[in-house]
């Protein structure tokens, strides 16, 4: 059931043919509407035309009776040997429906050549039982076409436009009224024109070359007696062939000439190729030397300069002294190191929204964000990019790891961008400066 409709199956009539009211109940309510339902008489089949099929079945069959449009999911079923073999039929009107026939065994048996008959043989039509053996009809299974290999090999050479022959027995069914079976042959995936006798099928084969594997379909009979390779005409003539073989002969005389000048020239590269060597190795004999005298000539004056600090000391300037540098060069007396003043009264309004301020650079998505704005303005210039890196790391001195983490951010996105526009790697390092506090200076 559903919002708008409960879905039933309706019970066998008590009463036979005729109408009937319907009632529903729903819980403790009943319904009772002017709605009735109408029993008709159940469907009968008088005739199956043909009266035979092959033993794989599948071949189609008119069926002829009464009131056949009413059953929602006909199917036709047959029983032999303990094996239930079932299969579709479609209404097409109140008297004629097609089936086709289901299969009588299971699988295919080649060497099956004698007639059977169903152990019980009907119709499932919804829940009409007396249809399930249906006793007026003598339905005949004659046994499956059998084909025969095309070739001992399993390949047929063919030449093009010639017929191709299959071999066998039963492909016509021995009935009355000259009952034939419907064949459909492929060649590959292209179906060819069919002609049948009693112990052969010729097929016209379309316009192909190549090697194809040949299937053959007839009822519920897929079977495939080997593949055909068609070869294709030989498009060439005694001048053509006269012509092909004095040009692979002219074309043999120019590679051998062709090796023979690449052999001499491959003799004068080595030479080439050893007298380059032996001044190579005669230049690295002269660069280690030299090397060896640098290094000596450096290693004293290491051991001076070594002196020297033993005496003096190694210079160093302290951090704050040191963060000043490095983030504000040549600015002595920068505004972050005096206390913040701000003239008339709007100093408790300034220091709250530098608290805020503060409290959104410490977001990431807020800070990335807001630098990407910055740099996308063209008159944001190189010098102020610097001094705003500069103050947004002085902020951030207590939280260095996290300002490591945003660097790494934009340092992805300049790689990124670096990528797509194809700059030199030198590039993209003296834009990363830029990112760095001070790099504008």
């Amino acid at each position: 059931r559903t919002m708008k409709e409960i879905v039933c199956y309706s019970a066998p009539s008590l009463s036979g043919v005729g109408s009937v009211q319907i009632s529903v109940s729903v819980d403790n309510a009943q319904i009772r509407e002017s709605l009735t339902f109408e029993y008709i008489e159940d469907p009968t089949v008088l005739r199956i035309e043909p009266d035979w099929s092959i033993a794989s079945g599948h071949t189609p069959l008119m069926v002829t009776g009464t009131n056949l449009d009413v059953v929602q999911e006909p199917r036709i079923r047959v029983k032999y040997a303990g094996r239930e073999s079932v299969n579709v039929c479609k209404g097409l009107n109140s008297t004629t429906m097609s089936c086709f026939a289901p299969s009588l065994m299971a699988e295919y048996l080649p060497g099956l050549d004698t007639v059977k008959h169903a152990d019980e043989f009907g119709f499932i039509f919804n829940n009409v039982r007396v249809l399930l053996v249906y006793n007026n009809t003598n339905l005949v299974y004659y046994p499956n076409p059998f084909f025969e290999p095309l070739s001992t090999s399993g390949v047929l050479e063919q030449k093009p436009g010639s017929p191709i022959i299959l071999k066998g027995r039963n492909l016509i069914p021995p009935a009355s009224g000259g009952a034939k079976l419907n064949y459909t042959v492929l060649i590959g995936e292209t179906p060819c024109s069919v002609t049948v006798s009693e112990s052969q099928l010729l097929c016209e084969p379309p316009n192909l070359t190549g090697q194809y594997k040949v299937v053959v379909q007839v009822g519920g009979l897929h079977v495939s007696p080997g593949a055909v390779h068609i070869m294709s005409d030989s498009l060439l003539t005694l001048p053509a062939i006269v012509s092909i073989a004095a040009g692979g002969g002219l074309l043999l005389i120019i590679v051998i000439l062709v090796l023979i000048a690449y052999k001499r020239k491959s003799r004068e590269n080595d030479l080439t190729l050893k007298r380059l060597q032996m001044q190579m190795d005669n230049l690295e004999s002269r660069v280690a030397l030299e090397c060896k005298e640098a290094f000596a000539e450096l290693q004293t004056d290491i051991n001076e300069l070594t002196s020297d600090l033993d005496r003096a000391g190694i210079p160093h300037l302290d951090y704050r002294t040191y963060a000043m540098r490095v983030l504000f060069p040549g600015i002595e007396d920068h505004p972050v190191l005096r206390e913040l003043e701000v003239s008339g009264n709007g100093q408790q309004n300034v220091e709250k929204a530098l608290k805020l301020f503060g409290q959104l650079i410490n977001n990431k998505v807020f800070l990335l964000t807001f630098i990407r704005t910055l740099e996308m303005q063209r008159s944001f210039s190189m010098r102020d990019r610097g001094n705003v890196a500069s103050l947004i790391m002085t902020a951030l001195q207590g939280r260095l790891e996290y300002a490591t983490d945003v660097l790494k951010h934009l340092l992805s996105d300049l790689i990124d961008r670096n990528l797509e526009s194809k700059n030199h790697p030198k590039l993209l390092l003296r834009r990363f400066a830029l990112l760095q506090p001070g790099g504008a200076n």
